[in-house]
C-alpha cells in the first residue's frame, strides 16, 4: 500500500480521493489540503476520517510520510505549490498543465532536477483502453513509419461554454491559452506514439463566435434574465439537463445537493449564468496546429468548440497500413495496404472511477505500479511532459505572431 495527499480538492482532486478510497489495498489516503469550505464539507463527507488542511503549510509542519503528494489545485498556483512541495522532500503526482507559461514550467523541472525528486504528470489519455491500444498496433510494426497523423479534439458547445467562455479558463491571462489548458493531452499523445522530438511548430486560430457583436437581439447579461428560452447555450437547460455529461458542471457552484432547485438558485447571477456571447472570455473558439516531428513525420492537430457532442478522433498514416479511430465509440479500424480491414474494439472498464474513457483509473493503477517498481512506458515524467507543454507554448506563440515556432527558442 502506498500513501497519497490530495492538494486541491476540486472535479480532479475528487476523483483521485475517490480512487484511494475505492483501492485501500493500493492507496492510503493520508490528508487533503483544501480551502474552499464548500469543497472541505465534501471531502469530509467522502473520504471521513482524513485530516483537511485550510493551509498547505499547516500540512507541512506535520512532517506526514508520503509517496506522493498529487497537486489538483489552479494552474497558476502549480509552480508555487509544486516547489514548496519538491522543497520539503516529496515527490509528486502533477496535474496537467504543469503550469500556465514556459517559465513556470521549466522553474518546476529544474527544482525537480536539482532536487531529484520523482514528480509524474497526470496525461490520462495515455491510460485510456482506446490510446494504449494505438500505441500497441503501432510497436507491433502493423502500420510501418508514421509519415502523418491528423487528430481532432472537438470540444462540444456545451462544454466550451462552460469552461471557456463562463469558467476558469476563460482567460489565458488568468489561466492557459486553449492550446495548453484543453489540448496539452494531444500534444502528450502525439510525442508518445511517434516517440520522436518535436521540430517546429505553426498554428492559426482565433475567437471568432463568441463574443459581444454576436449576441442575437434582445437576449440579457445573465440567462436567467433572458426571453430567449430556445437558445442552446441557456445556462438553466445545461446545468440542470437530465444528460450527466452535461449536468456535471453543476458542481462548479452548487456543492449542496444538487437538485434543480438547489442548482437554479446558487446558479443565479454568477459568472455561468453569463449570456455566452456577453462573457469577458478571450480564448479562442477554434485553432489548428500543424507540427514537424523528427524523420520528417507530420501532425495536424484541430481543436473547435462547433461541435454538438464532446469527442476525440485520430487518423494515423503509415508505410504499411492506415489507421482511424475514434475515442468515444471506442472504434479502431486498421486498413492495411492490399489487405482486408480490421476493427479493434478496446476492452473498457467496467464501474470504472473517474473519467476519460477510463483513463484516470488506469493512470492511479500504473502508478501504483511504479511505486512498487514495477516498468511501465505509459506512465508521463515530467522531462517528457515538458517538451509536450512547450510544444502548446509553441503553437500560441505562433498563433499570436503569425509565423512558425522552433520549440528550441522557448528553452532559452
Amino acid at each position: 500500500m502506498k500513501t497519497i495527499a490530495i492538494f486541491g480538492y476540486g472535479q480532479r482532486g475528487a476523483i483521485y480521493a475517490s480512487y484511494a478510497v475505492a483501492h485501500p489495498q493500493e492507496f492510503k489516503l493520508v490528508a487533503i489540503i483544501e480551502n474552499n469550505q464548500a469543497r472541505i464539507m465534501e471531502a469530509k463527507r467522502n473520504c471521513k476520517g482524513v485530516p483537511v488542511f485550510e493551509r498547505y503549510e499547516d500540512f507541512l509542519k506535520m512532517r506526514y510520510t508520503v509517496d506522493l503528494v498529487v497537486i489538483c489545485t489552479q494552474d497558476a498556483q502549480h509552480r508555487e505549490h509544486a516547489v514548496a512541495m519538491m522543497n520539503a522532500g516529496y515527490d509528486l503526482l502533477l496535474e496537467k498543465p504543469i503550469a500556465n507559461n514556459p517559465e513556470d514550467c521549466l522553474s518546476i523541472y529544474r527544482t525537480c532536477k536539482r532536487l531529484g525528486r520523482k514528480v509524474l504528470v497526470c496525461h490520462v489519455l495515455r491510460y485510456t483502453p482506446f490510446y494504449s491500444a494505438i500505441k500497441k498496433i503501432i510497436k507491433a510494426g502493423e502500420l510501418g513509419d508514421i509519415v502523418s497523423i491528423h487528430a481532432s479534439e472537438n470540444v462540444g458547445y456545451f462544454h466550451y461554454a462552460h469552461s471557456y467562455v463562463r469558467g476558469p479558463w476563460r482567460r489565458s491571462d488568468e489561466s492557459s491559452p486553449m492550446i495548453l489548458a484543453k489540448c496539452c493531452h494531444d500534444m502528450d499523445i502525439f510525442c508518445w506514439l511517434l516517440s520522436r522530438k518535436c521540430v517546429s511548430v505553426a498554428s492559426y486560430g482565433s475567437l471568432s463566435f463568441y463574443k459581444q457583436e454576436n449576441a442575437p437581439k434582445g437576449s440579457a447579461e445573465f440567462c436567467s434574465e433572458c426571453a430567449l428560452k430556445e437558445c442552446p447555450y441557456r445556462a438553466q437547460e445545461l446545468y440542470t439537463s437530465p444528460d450527466p455529461v452535461r449536468n456535471q458542471f453543476a458542481r462548479y457552484f452548487c456543492a449542496r445537493g444538487q437538485s434543480e432547485e438547489n442548482i437554479l438558485a446558487d446558479l443565479r447571477k454568477t459568472q455561468y449564468d453569463r449570456c455566452v456571447f456577453r462573457s469577458d472570455n478571450d480564448v479562442v473558439d477554434h485553432q489548428v496546429t500543424i507540427m514537424e516531428f523528427e524523420k520528417g513525420s507530420t501532425v495536424c492537430h484541430t481543436m473547435t468548440a462547433f461541435s454538438q457532442e464532446i469527442y476525440r478522433d485520430i487518423k494515423i498514416y503509415g508505410t504499411k497500413a492506415e489507421l482511424y479511430g475514434h475515442m468515444e465509440h471506442n472504434l479502431i479500424e486498421v486498413r492495411p495496404f492490399g489487405a482486408p480491414s480490421r476493427q479493434v474494439i478496446p476492452e473498457l472498464p467496467q464501474n470504472a472511477v473517474g473519467g476519460h474513457c477510463g483513463g484516470d483509473e488506469e493512470m492511479m493503477r500504473s502508478i501504483y505500479r511504479v511505486l512498487c517498481g514495477q516498468e511501465d512506458d505509459s506512465v508521463s515524467y515530467l522531462d517528457v511532459s515538458v517538451e509536450s507543454h512547450l510544444m502548446a507554448f509553441a503553437a500560441e506563440q505562433s498563433r499570436l505572431n503569425g509565423g512558425c515556432v522552433q520549440i528550441d527558442d522557448l528553452k532559452n
